[in-house]
This record gives C-alpha cells, sequence and structure tokens, in this order.
C-alpha cells in the first residue's frame, strides 16, 4: 500500500483495506483512500466483549480439502494429519482380460495426487514452480505409509435421531483415527525401494516428464526408432509437481485385477469390496516436517498391465491378443481427515487466561473467539436517528506473542494466516456483508470489501503493524434501523481461520460449545466448514489490551480490539 495516499484518513483512523493472496502478498490502494470521513462523526469507543474458547474435536469427513503432514507450528504447537479416502473404478464392469501380467520393466502401478501450484514467471529455467498450500519445512521430510484401509465409511448413520434431521448423515470426527488404524490390512502399498516415496518422502516441487515408449517400455527418439540417449528421447507429456508412488505391482494385479467382476461390476459393489486407502504420516528423527493441503479427489491410481484379450470374428477364427492395458482408480469418494494436535505450553496458557488481552484462533482442531458487540445501553442509544455511513471491526495481530519480525513482509512470515472469518455464531451463518460482490485476479482475495485479509501499516520506526479489519456497516445498520426480528438481534459473532472465503458452510463440533454465561449465553453446534481446512494460527489483541504504537505522525494509537462507527448526526 502507498502510505502517503493514506495520510489523511489516518489522521481519523488507522485502519484501511489491503489485499493479500494465499502465498504472495500484493497490496492495492485502500477503497478508503479517497474518503476521509470529512464531515462524519467518530465512534470507537463502544463496549466488545472477546474470549477464545477451544473446538476440541471437529467433524472432518467430505471436506473439500484436506490435510497431510506433520505441520509445528512455533505458536501453537505440532499437527499430524492423516487421511483415508474411499477409491472408485473409473471405467465400472471393466474387461481385464486373461493372462494377466505385471511386467517389471513394462508395467507400472502409481498413485498420482496433484499439489497446488504455479509456475514461477522470475525462476532463469522453464517449468519451474511454485507449491502453494505447503507449510513447514520443505526440506524436511516424513515417514508416509499407504494402506489398505478395512473399516467402511458410511454415509448414513444407523442408529439417527428421529427428532433430529440433522442426525441421519453419518458424522466422523477429527478424533476418530483408531476407528481405521484397528482395521488396516497388510503392509504399507508404497513400498518402493526409492526411501523418497515412502520412509524420507517431501512434497517436492518437481515436475514430472513421461517420454515416449514402445510396448517393451524402451525410450523413442522422434523417428520412433529405440534409443538408449536420454538426449534423444521423445517427451510425451508434462506433469505438474505432485505426490508421485509407485506401488505394490502384485497386489494390485490380485486384488484389483484378479478380484473378478462381481467385484468390479460397479462402484457401489466395489467400495464395499475394497473399503478405501489409509494415508499414514509418523515423523523422522530430527525432522522437523511438513503439512501439505491436498484435493485428494483429484488423486488416481495408475494400475499398468499386459492381458489376453479373444476377439471372435464373424466369419473366422478367434483371436488372442496379448497387449499393455491400464485400469484406473479414482481417489473419490467419503473421506476423513484425522488431526492429532499437541498444544504448545504457550496456547495451552493463552487459552486457560481469558484476561491476558489475546484472542487465540486457529485452524483444524484448534480454536476460534466469540464476539459481542455494545454492552449495556449502547444499541439503544444508537438508535437516535443517527446514519451509520461505515462500521468497521479491526483486530490486530500480537507481534510479540506471534514472534514475528516486523521488518519482514508476508512471504517470509509463513504461519501468518493470510485471512480470518467473521460470522453470526448465533445462527451459524454468513454476516449480511460477507455477500458483496468484490472480486479480484485471485479468487482468495474475492469479498475484499468485507474484509478479514491480512494487512499492515507502519509505526515511526517503519515497524510494520499487522492487522485484519472487516467492514460490517450492513450488520451494524440493520441492528440500529431494521424491524425485522431476523436481521436487529445483536447476536455473538464468531471469528475463525479460513481456508477459502467463498466456502461458508459449516461441519458438528463433536461436543456442542456454550458461548457466554448467565442470560447471554447460548448453545453452538456448528462451526465454519473452511476453518477445519486451515492449519495455520494467529494471536490477536482482544479488547481489553493495553498495549499501543506510535504511528508516523506521534500519535500513540492502542492495539485493542475495536468497534469503529462513523455515523452523521441527525439534524
Amino acid at each position: 500500500m502507498k502510505y502517503n495516499l493514506l495520510k489523511i484518513s489516518l489522521l481519523l483512523s488507522p485502519f484501511f483495506t489491503l489485499i493479500s493472496c494465499d502465498k504472495d502478498f500484493n497490496s492495492l490502494d485502500s477503497d478508503l483512500a479517497n474518503d476521509t470521513h470529512f464531515n462524519l462523526e467518530l465512534d470507537n469507543t463502544t463496549k466488545v466483549v472477546a474470549f477464545s474458547q477451544p473446538t476440541s474435536a471437529v467433524q472432518s469427513n467430505n471436506l473439500p480439502i484436506n490435510a497431510l503432514g506433520i505441520y509445528d507450528n512455533p505458536i501453537f504447537g505440532k499437527t499430524k494429519s492423516q487421511f483415508v479416502t474411499q477409491v472408485s473404478l473409473a471405467t465400472t464392469n471393466p474387461t481385464v482380460g486373461t493372462n494377466i501380467t505385471i511386467d517389471a520393466v513394462k508395467d507400472s502401478v502409481y498413485l498420482y495426487i496433484p499439489y497446488f501450484s504455479h509456475l514461477d514467471t522470475e525462476a532463469s529455467e522453464a517449468d519451474t514452480y511454485i507449491l502453494d498450500s505447503i507449510y513447514g519445512n520443505t526440506d524436511s521430510s516424513i515417514n508416509l505409509k499407504i494402506y489398505r484401509s478395512g473399516y467402511t465409511l458410511r454415509n448414513f448413520n444407523p442408529n439417527p435421531n428421529p427428532n433430529d434431521i440433522t442426525s441421519y448423515t453419518q458424522k466422523y470426527y477429527s478424533d476418530e483415527k483408531s476407528l481405521v488404524e484397528s482395521n488396516l490390512i497388510g503392509t504399507p502399498l508404497n513400498n518402493s525401494t526409492n526411501t523418497a516415496e515412502n520412509t524420507a518422502f517431501k512434497f517436492s516441487k518437481t515436475q514430472y516428464i513421461k517420454y515416449k515408449t514402445n510396448a517393451n517400455g524402451e525410450w523413442l527418439d522422434a523417428t520412433g526408432t529405440v534409443t538408449t540417449d536420454t538426449e534423444k528421447r521423445v517427451i510425451k507429456e508434462k506433469i505438474k509437481p505432485g505426490m508421485w508412488l509407485n506401488l505394490d505391482k502384485e497386489f494390485f494385479k490380485t486384488q484389483i485385477l484378479q478380484a473378478g467382476s462381481t467385484n468390479l461390476l460397479n462402484n457401489n459393489v466395489f467400495t464395499e469390496y475394497f473399503k478405501g486407502l489409509y494415508f499414514q504420516v509418523e515423523e523422522n528423527g530430527g525432522q522437523a516436517g511438513a503439512m501439505a493441503m491436498l484435493d485428494f479427489s483429484k488423486g488416481k491410481v495408475h494400475i499398468q498391465y499386459h492381458s489376453d484379450f479373444t476377439t471372435t470374428p464373424t466369419d473366422g477364427t478367434p483371436t488372442v491378443t496379448n497387449a499393455k492395458r491400464e485400469l484406473i482408480l479414482n481417489l473419490t469418494g467419503s473421506t476423513v481427515n484425522f488431526l492429532d494436535h499437541t498444544k504448545s505450553a504457550n496456547y495451552i496458557l493463552g487459552l486457560n487466561n481469558a484476561n491476558d488481552g489475546n484472542l487465540y484462533i486457529k485452524g483444524g482442531e484448534g480454536s476460534q473467539a466469540y464476539i459481542k458487540l455494545f454492552g449495556g445501553s449502547e444499541l439503544e442509544d444508537l438508535k437516535d436517528g443517527r446514519l451509520i455511513n461505515e462500521a468497521n471491526l479491526i483486530f490486530y495481530v500480537d507481534n510479540n506473542a506471534m514472534q514475528i519480525d516486523q521488518t519482514l513482509g508476508q512471504d517470509e512470515i509463513k504461519y501468518l494466516p493470510k485471512r480470518i472469518y467473521l460470522y453470526d455464531a448465533t445462527n451459524s451463518k454468513p454476516l449480511v456483508d460477507y455477500y458483496d460482490a468484490s472480486t479480484t485476479s485471485n479468487t482468495k482475495n474475492n469479498k475484499y470489501i468485507f474484509g478479514g485479509i491480512l494487512d499492515y501499516i507502519k509505526d515511526k520506526n517503519d515497524k510494520k503493524i499487522w492487522f485484519y479489519k472487516f467492514r460490517i456497516t450492513n450488520h451494524i445498520n440493520n441492528l440500529i434501523t431494521s424491524d425485522d426480528s431476523d436481521l436487529n438481534e445483536n447476536v455473538w459473532l464468531g471469528l475463525s481461520l479460513t481456508e477459502s472465503i467463498a466456502i461458508n458452510g459449516n461441519v458438528f463440533f463433536k461436543n456442542e460449545q456454550t458461548i457466554g454465561t448467565g442470560t447471554d449465553s447460548q448453545i453452538t453446534k456448528l462451526l465454519p466448514v473452511a476453518n477445519v481446512m486451515n492449519p495455520l494460527g494467529v494471536v490477536l489483541h482482544s479488547s481489553n489490551s493495553t498495549t499501543t504504537y506510535e504511528d508516523a505522525d506521534g500519535n500513540i494509537i492502542p492495539m485493542k480490539l475495536k468497534l469503529q462507527i462513523y455515523y452523521t448526526k441527525p439534524n
């Protein structure tokens, strides 16, 4: 952001809206840069109650994006994420053939799951990729094991509550990995002698290249002639970085290709026969580990093999043809992400100390904040005919608690979330301001007028003061002016992380939560699903924080959570 454009507006408010994406930090001029709020009154003294609360185990089945790996967050502790998925036939009731063989050279069985990535436009070499949504140290390894699962993932609850329609759908929770791990079958399937595919696995940004070969698996040059010269082989396909693992050939020959036509008839039958695959991770000694967010539904198991097909012409003798063939399994169907989180001592202390001046927000099996605006008669006092022109809720990052070097940019602060999400926790739905139509080239920055995007201003020493800002003008106007009881209720607000601002659905807490105390308390069963998909966390100053900073003009600015309202007085 260009600081000189904001100098005037900062006299009234030190907060403004910027846009940052998931991995690349891009600043745009604030939409408030040309609005200095002349002739408007500013009220930032209203009472705001806010506190943190752990989520404990959360519903984690059938998420759009899932985590896999080990992430040691220096502030919040260590999370280990494991994953189970059903598997489906790309082509049902396939004709597999007879005399099935999987040749050691000519054929292969491999798993490929693409990573989120984009091309590095500044790299000196072509086809250089940058991995997105990878957390931790990508140079460190984890011990990755893939097993056949013997546990049936259900879609429907066999014992629903007739009085609760939501109980009919099966829910699985982040702490239930024992259901699957007690039903694993056999030994790991990724048993290659290449340890980079199992015991020393890393999330690599290297793209994969397929070369043209003949039926014997030999390389071909541009003329179609067999060659052993690596410089003359012809590229058949370039494949974006992803998890590429060779799997046990004999297992897939016997358990899939020779499973019998009745087990391959359709995917209902097949998923009952072949329950799924379980991705298990373990730490390697001396290795920090890394965690990736993955769309497993894009993953496939390729089973390449040779078999005989018999064809009988209408006027001839039967002909037997042996040829190379391929059967593909999709990683689609029901899924569950299991999360083991070991909290750091400081995180535990912060969650237990509600008056330490901080809010602790963490995704996955972590914690949220709950907020109630206005105290006493404040809301009624606003109902005096005044026109609310703009209302903002601003959260400052606690730089000390987050151990942030304030000279660094967002690219260097890998563990600071790019976006947080404010919602109506009383009714478990988005706020009315969420539905703005603002868009950018990066979809993760859409709805930037509503906000919640990580941003910063600089203090007098040119250090970065990080914050998140939400514009909730419509929400406040409804509280003050609407006669609709569904709109003018002063609801509890929830604050969580988000993996994608476009996702506003909910999942269940394993154990329902109580928000608040006394007559203003309520029970909640739901939390935003996008929070479960984000492994990061952030410590924010709460409404009772006494921390301040000095801006470039020498003003002492409180960093506590505040509701900021610009309004026009009635005549």
